[in-house]
């Protein structure tokens, strides 16, 4: 370290500080007052840099959890649309046989497939019932063929079990009886 005197007279100390200077050039001596301000900005940065890389890793965190809280409580609404129809049914399984008549139940019964109906129609679900379509093994599964030549290949003779779509994804493909003349 040496010291030298500044403009005013002043004793400042002086370091050498060695550096990769592209030009080739030695060491570069720098004054004490110069060595801290350059320090205090690299403590700066550095201190700015780790604040920079623990908030990223929060986000990161936060982000990750809201993530998981989507996906655990996605579809609660749906479940809260159900818990009506799961209620109306537990309570007709549990009353007496004698005590309602087959008119009322059945009127039961229409009153919760309407309620479903508009569960399915309010989420997107639509119903495939492809009676005499032709068979398509993205809609469709065959479980069954039956000859009958006064009908054309391929077409849907009987539907098993309906298939649905959901947003125009197919989530259960209709069970059917399809024509197939040899």
């Amino acid at each position: 370290m040496n010291k030298d005197k500044n403009q005013k007279g002043k004793t400042v100390k002086k370091i050498k500080v060695k550096t990769k200077d592209p030009s080739g050039k030695k060491d570069s001596v720098v004054s004490q007052n110069k060595y801290d301000e350059l320090q205090k900005k690299y403590n700066e940065a550095y201190d700015s840099m780790l604040r920079a890389t623990a908030e990223m890793e929060n986000i990161k965190k936060r982000t990750q959890k809201e993530i998981e809280n989507i996906y655990k409580f996605s579809n609660e609404s749906l479940i809260q649309e159900l818990i009506p129809i799961y209620e109306s049914l537990d309570l007709s399984v549990n009353f007496k046989k004698e005590s309602i008549s087959s008119e009322k139940l059945e009127e039961g019964n229409k009153i919760l497939l309407s309620m479903l109906s508009k569960l399915f129609e309010k989420n997107n679900v639509k119903e495939i019932n492809p009676l005499n379509d032709e068979f398509n093994p993205e809609y469709h599964q065959a479980i069954s063929t039956k000859e009958d030549k006064s009908l054309k290949n391929n077409l849907i003779i009987e539907v098993v079990q309906k298939g649905y779509l959901l947003n125009e994804r197919v989530i259960k493909a209709a069970l059917v009886i399809v024509v197939k003349n040899l």
